[in-house]
């Protein structure tokens, strides 16, 4: 059996990484941070491991249930009610639910018709081809009407894609309600949402475990620079060295994939691979003596405020399980020219703080009993009409070289359980080449 190098211990590379190990294959998975887990990494939030990101699944997500499961975690999940709500006209409202619909009075009731026979309509078709080169601004002005777009749907678009939410294809929005909505419904569950008990790290530390009971070996703190292709196979240049490697599995965001490798791909390769463009994530979690609402998943539908959402974990999660504190994320996804991207810790809560305030006027500072802030460069790849031609294979143009990165993730939206689908389609195409070599 081949020495097979992963370059990143996110979800999928590490997924990867255990398909591989369980196959024979000598396994070494490269991580530039100090612990795996990519997006869903943790942090200690008042004695309890908290992810950086905030994170749960759908009832939908069964790759990641069923690894889960495989894995001996399956009993620590538990679904869980949430509740959502929406922040606009300078007042909190709920949403999500048929009856918060019919009470949400910034929009009529003729919007509100139209609003559920769009989502109703989505939900029913069961392919996305119809929805991958109109924007979704167009589609839902068209179907749903100017309002419902500029009340719901554009505020929500434009946490997620800052100012390219007028650009995004409408499949983003089908593969929302349709592959996750449509299952939840099925489940007989409702909105009931999963999270693991004791972090999402669990599954990420079992994952590292069975890689290296298998043999395999995890490189932490371990940036890989450079990857270069000769007759004997990879070389993977890292601050610590060289090492070899019969094939590589390079797990990484685009933006990373080109640094290591773009050198080797042809000059047309790497033109596709640059029109894809994604908005990073920051996230600024505050552990309070007090919540701040009653919502677990709170829109921001109003532009004026500096985030885009506000989701507080223990109105899903008991805040016993971490010392009492109330945690509270304050998420922004920001275009990578964005000087918000780049604000510190300090710097953004001066922003923050007041618009706080705003929504819960009791809210005071000194409810503030710790402040975490974290970034990712690449975190929601920006879905545009014809995206699907943008889509690089696993198999790269370079034999014996793989990528999976959440760009490739379509015409489902990123998360952990594609991830782990990412992770197994990748290895599953290795496995496949070697045998037929």
């Amino acid at each position: 059996m081949g020495e097979v190098a992963v370059i990143g211990a996110g979800l999928a590379g590490l997924t990867a990484a255990r398909r591989l190990s369980q196959a024979g294959h000598r396994v070494t998975v490269f991580e530039r941070d100090e612990a795996p887990g990519g997006l869903a990494r943790t942090f200690d939030a008042g004695g309890e491991p908290l992810e950086v990101f905030y994170h749960h699944l759908f009832t939908s997500d069964t790759a990641y249930t069923r690894l889960a499961g495989e894995l001996g975690l399956g009993d620590t999940i538990s679904w869980l009610p949430s509740r959502m709500g929406m922040w606009t006209g300078g007042r909190l409202w709920d949403f999500g639910t048929p009856g918060s619909l019919l009470r949400f009075k910034p929009l009529t009731l003729g919007d509100k018709i139209r609003f559920a026979l769009g989502t109703l309509r989505l939900q029913h078709t069961r392919r996305p081809d119809a929805f991958e080169n109109i924007t979704a601004a167009e589609w839902i002005c068209a179907h749903e009407g100017h309002r419902v777009w500029e009340t719901v749907w554009g505020p929500l678009f434009h946490q997620k894609f800052a100012s390219e939410a007028s650009n995004v294809a409408m499949v983003w929005l089908w593969g929302k309600l349709r592959l996750r909505g449509s299952s939840r419904s099925r489940s007989g569950m409702g909105e009931r949402l999963g999270y693991m008990e004791g972090s999402f790290a669990r599954l990420t530390n079992a994952l590292v475990t069975a890689i290296e009971k298998a043999g395999g070996r995890l490189r932490l703190r371990t940036a890989v620079q450079r990857i270069d292709r000769d007759q004997n196979g990879f070389s993977i240049a890292t601050g610590n060295g060289t090492e070899r490697a019969d094939n590589v599995i390079l797990a990484l965001q685009i933006p990373d994939y080109i640094r290591c490798a773009g050198h080797l791909l042809p000059t047309g390769e790497r033109t596709r691979l640059l029109k894809l463009r994604a908005t990073g994530a920051l996230c600024t979690v505050l552990e309070m003596s007090h919540p701040l609402t009653q919502y677990y998943w709170l829109n921001i539908a109003d532009r004026d405020l500096p985030f885009g959402g506000l989701i507080e974990h223990t109105n899903f999660i008991p805040p016993d399980r971490y010392g009492g504190r109330h945690i509270l994320y304050i998420s922004n996804y920001l275009l990578p020219d964005d000087p918000l991207l780049r604000a510190g810790k300090d710097e953004a809560l001066a922003l923050y703080l007041p618009a706080l305030k705003a929504i819960n006027p009791a809210f005071e500072p000194s409810w503030i009993e710790d402040a975490h802030h974290f970034r990712a460069a690449y975190a929601q790849p920006i879905v545009t009409t014809g995206y699907r031609s943008l889509i690089p294979p696993f198999r790269t143009p370079i034999a014996g070289m793989y990528l999976v990165s959440m760009a490739q993730i379509f015409p489902e939206d990123r998360g952990q359980n594609y991830a782990v689908v990412s992770g197994e389609r990748v290895a599953a195409a290795l496995l496949e080449d070697l045998a037929s070599r």
